[in-house]
């Protein structure tokens, strides 16, 4: 092989080499931008001010007198807003209580496919110092439920765990304790 053609191999490979390196920095550099942007949304746009209180009557849920350790956080997003709520209930008061919350042929399900323990969704129970329902698999049910679904009760009169609901949620109830019930509630609003 000539030396040109043995520089011109060189300056090839150094070519191709070079742009191989450039392309795994970009794309290197476009994953931690995206986490950056993903970390920053997380973090962002917390509305100040929610309480347990304020944002069960934006949901339309009742919250329960008895209720203990009241949670709220409220999350402005770029495509939809995201509300959490929790407190905390007696078993058999949480029991009576989601009962009023649901038609009557639903029941809540278990957690068959839990979310791995570093789930982190873009409105986080971590806000509130809580665990991710959706990690929970052992004392866990969960349900779905939309105003169109929820119980109305008699005619001229509200059923007790409901206000009217306002929008649909995801209820996830965990007995983290024999007799202790902490009841989670999530929507996204649009």
């Amino acid at each position: 092989m000539s030396r040109t053609s043995r520089l011109a191999l060189i300056i090839g490979t150094a070519v191709v080499s070079g742009v191989a390196a450039l392309v795994v920095a970009m794309s290197l550099l476009a994953d931690a931008t995206e986490s950056d942007l993903s970390e920053q949304e997380k973090k962002c746009c917390w509305k100040k001010g929610v309480t347990a209180a304020s944002l069960s009557r934006e949901l339309g849920v009742r919250l329960p007198d008895e209720a203990s350790d009241r949670r709220a956080a409220f999350k402005i997003g770029s495509r939809y807003d995201t509300a959490l709520l929790s407190f905390t209930l007696p078993t058999g008061e949480a029991k009576k209580y989601v009962a009023t919350m649901k038609p009557s042929d639903e029941e809540l399900i278990t957690n068959q496919h839990p979310e791995k323990a570093d789930y982190r969704p873009m409105a986080p129970f971590s806000r509130l110092h809580l665990p991710e329902p959706e990690t929970l698999t052992k004392g866990l049910r969960m349900a779905s439920l939309c105003p169109d679904s929820a119980p109305l009760g008699e005619v001229g009169q509200e059923p007790p765990g409901l206000k009217r609901l306002n929008h649909c949620i995801r209820l996830f109830t965990h007995e983290y304790e024999p007799g202790a019930t902490r009841l989670y509630i999530k929507s996204d609003i649009e």
